[in-house]
């Protein structure tokens, strides 16, 4: 990949393909729709044209909360061919911005147990026990200040 990443809204169906990849391999594009696609901003990590990380956000508290200023990070994907370049970090520092200019003061995201060092590192905090999400497996509540 020679180009410099392009991050860009996009829509729920154009991330469905890679989060169906990377997130829900056992599963069709289709199963990974979700009820809230309406409602949630999708964003794209394109190098050459092509999609190699996603990240969407909604205006979401998050599990106990009423918190009014907080948003909800989902979908995180990177293709596997493109780990380690930056890319979800990207995604995420993408949807950072989007829901901090939409007025958010927390961002949240139920992460994937392997991903929690990769949070950690973008300032997210664990709270709680690890649990288990039917069809994912192990996940860890975290949250960040935005």
């Amino acid at each position: 990949m020679s180009a410099e990443p392009e991050v860009r809204v996009i829509s729920a169906s154009d991330s469905r393909p890679l989060r169906q990849q990377v997130l829900r391999p056992s599963q069709t594009v289709e199963d990974v729709a979700r009820t809230d696609d309406d409602h949630a901003t999708y964003l794209g990590v394109f190098v050459d044209a092509v999609l190699v990380a996603c990240a969407s956000v909604s205006h979401e508290p998050p599990p106990g909360s009423a918190d009014p200023a907080a948003w909800r990070l989902r979908g995180m994907a990177t293709s596997p061919h493109s780990r380690g370049c930056g890319f979800g970090s990207d995604a995420l520092r993408a949807a950072i911005t989007q829901a901090r200019a939409a007025g958010g003061g927390l961002l949240w995201c139920n992460a994937r147990t392997p991903a929690r060092p990769f949070y950690e590192k973008h300032g997210f905090v664990a709270s709680g026990a690890e649990f288990d999400i039917s069809g994912a497996g192990p996940h860890f509540l975290m949250s960040r200040e935005i």
